[in-house]
């Protein structure tokens, strides 16, 4: 999602200082104009700012509205970690009136080298974005509100892949030099500022800020009168009159995010993924597989009709979700298996999982199966990857004994011939199922495979396997539609004999 640049109809002027300022004149601030400051309180898990006591108590003193910044330190120690220190060093949120939200300052990191990976703490974007993710629930679980977040567009895109998930933490940003003394341009995760640092130096002492909003209305954020995401979502889907029903009882903490009841289902919130809604079987499945604290994660979507039944999504498990329908009922599918499950058709080819992915028999792979293509599988293993299985090769298969058998596990999903008339999957153990409407599903593999091979395959003059492989006396022997491929024991050789 690009950057987009936010337009304001009226601002409310402010700044932000630390210890650098040394001693404010807060009273001369304030009759200087300034409405709000914020004013560094920590770092990392052991820095306090010398200045903050005085900053925090001075401004309020003076009648402006003023809050507590943290500066993060991602490389030093974990997201709750800081956000605890900082709540216990200043950092935390009454609804007085007066107390604007805890903030993350979230930016390039000044010890660090001169590059990106150094600008980004040496953290992945995923990594980054769970940083922030784990520091914001923290500082809501403990005080009610989200925390502002301070960063740059720059920073923000290249750091957190530009992350749209953080939309219920207030912004507070910092200009790019494209911005050019304009309107800031704004990360992904939201469509306008709450707070803008316009200059570095100017009428007040420290930084220069604007609220982006009227006094009034800088006097409603303070007191916590902000939109909810589980509230606004629920509004969103038409309350009381959606699927969800009516609310039942409130809002409360889970696995690092937030919950609402209804009832006929739950709405999850968390930074990084949203609000979402799960309902019926879905939502049972769900919570028995441990819900957002277990493999599947957070959903990413509600639920969603398809093919006569529905789905939701989860951030978990490398891509994950749950799919229901009346006939197999709710199943989970994740990982590699869900994407190559959805690339060969998904519901409208390999039909809906009747399985959760499971562990296969012989402790290697993991699989799903599903009930369309005249039954259907996807295996998986770290060697193979994952690929599909369906119908009579399937079956085939099944009877030769799954991945514990002669074939072992697929390593193709199935494919069209090259003449054009039949279907095959080749399998880990240089062996194939080889189909054709006339001949049905036929298995071969090993020196009568090689042999087959050689000569072309379906297109030889053999054609296709009319047999599974079979004992004759001295050796091995599978038919083909005009001839056979026999194997010695004694020489390992084989003989093709045409009919």
């Amino acid at each position: 999602m690009a950057a987009t640049s936010a337009q304001v109809s009226a601002t409310t002027p402010g700044l932000d200082v630390s210890h650098h300022q040394g001693a404010v004149d807060w009273s001369a601030v304030a009759g200087a104009g300034a409405k709000f400051a914020f004013m560094k309180a920590t770092e990392g898990t052991t820095y306090t700012d010398p200045q903050f006591t005085a900053n925090y108590s001075g401004s309020a003193n003076a009648g402006l509205r003023r809050g507590a910044y943290h500066f993060a330190l991602p490389d030093r120690s974990g997201g709750v970690a800081q956000a605890l220190f900082f709540l216990d060093h200043g950092g935390g949120w009454v609804a007085d009136g007066h107390t604007l939200p805890p903030v993350l300052d979230i930016e390039y990191n000044p010890y660090g080298t001169a590059d990106w990976a150094g600008w980004c703490y040496g953290l992945t974007t995923t990594q980054m974005s769970a940083w922030i993710a784990d520091f914001a629930t923290t500082v809501h679980d403990r005080t009610n509100r989200w925390p502002i977040i301070y960063t740059t567009t720059g920073w923000w895109s290249h750091c957190t892949g530009n992350d749209s998930g953080f939309g219920n933490d207030p912004l507070w940003i910092a200009p790019s030099n494209s911005d050019a003394g304009g309107a800031p341009t704004i990360p992904a995760s939201w469509s306008e500022y709450t707070f803008f640092q316009y200059a570095t130096s100017g009428t007040f002492p420290g930084d220069q800020d604007w609220f982006n909003g009227t006094p009034e209305q800088l006097a409603a954020f303070a007191t916590g009168d902000e939109p909810d995401k589980l509230q606004a979502h629920y509004s969103a889907l038409g309350g009381a009159a959606s699927p969800l029903g009516n609310v039942s009882g409130g809002e409360y903490t889970v696995a690092g995010g937030w919950a609402q009841n209804y009832d006929h289902g739950t709405m999850y919130f968390r930074p990084s993924t949203g609000a979402w809604s799960v309902r019926g079987a879905i939502l049972g499945h769900y919570q028995n597989l441990g819900g957002p604290g277990g493999l599947l994660g957070f959903p990413l979507t509600d639920e969603t009709p398809v093919d006569g039944g529905s789905y939701n999504d989860f951030a978990g498990a490398d891509n994950a979700s749950i799919y229901w329908s009346t006939a197999t009922g709710a199943r989970s599918v994740h990982g590699q298996i869900r994407s190559t499950w959805l690339a060969r058709g998904g519901t409208q080819v390999l039909g809906f999982p009747t399985t959760d992915e499971s562990t296969t028999p012989d402790g290697v792979g993991r699989y799903n199966h599903f009930n369309g293509a005249g039954g259907a599988s996807v295996y998986w293993t770290p060697s193979t990857g994952a690929h599909s299985v369906q119908g009579q090769i399937r079956s085939r298969w099944a009877a030769l004994g799954w991945e514990t058998g002669a074939m072992g596990y697929p390593a193709t999903d199935e494919t069209a011939a090259p003449d054009g008339v039949g279907r095959y999957n080749h399998f880990s153990k240089a062996a194939s199922i080889y189909w054709s409407p006339t001949t049905g599903a036929w298995s071969v593999y090993g020196a009568i495979r090689d042999t087959w091979a050689s000569l072309g395959w379906e297109r030889s003059a053999l054609g296709y396997p009319t047999s599974d492989e079979y004992a004759v006396t001295g050796g091995r022997r599978t038919n083909f539609q005009h001839g056979t491929i026999a194997w010695d024991s004694a020489t390992g050789r084989t003989q093709v004999a045409y009919s």
